[in-house]
């Protein structure tokens, strides 16, 4: 089954020289067509989130951010395994 994948490539902020949680919204487009709002908080280094879109048009996919600290991400489409969504952790 095919997913859209949201790449965090990282998600944190800075207070006083610390690395500390940050909150991100992505809004991820599918040509000109907002398809899927995701929020997030905390820190991240190369997470993927695998979101299932009723809305995507087939267009080509772009992610776009808002943060109050620093973050970095892509979107992609993915087949998935349909028994596991895509988290490989379930799979024995």
């Amino acid at each position: 089954m095919e997913r859209i994948k949201l790449s965090i490539h990282h998600l944190h902020k800075y207070v006083a020289g610390e690395k500390q949680d940050a909150q991100a919204t992505a809004r991820i487009y599918a040509g000109d067509k907002l398809i899927l709002v995701e929020n997030m908080q905390g820190q991240a280094v190369w997470y993927d989130r695998f979101i299932h879109a009723t809305d995507d048009n087939g267009q080509p996919l772009r992610v776009e951010w808002d943060c109050d600290g620093e973050a970095s991400m892509d979107v992609s489409r993915v087949e998935v395994c349909s028994c596991c969504g895509g988290d490989e952790s379930l799979h024995v």
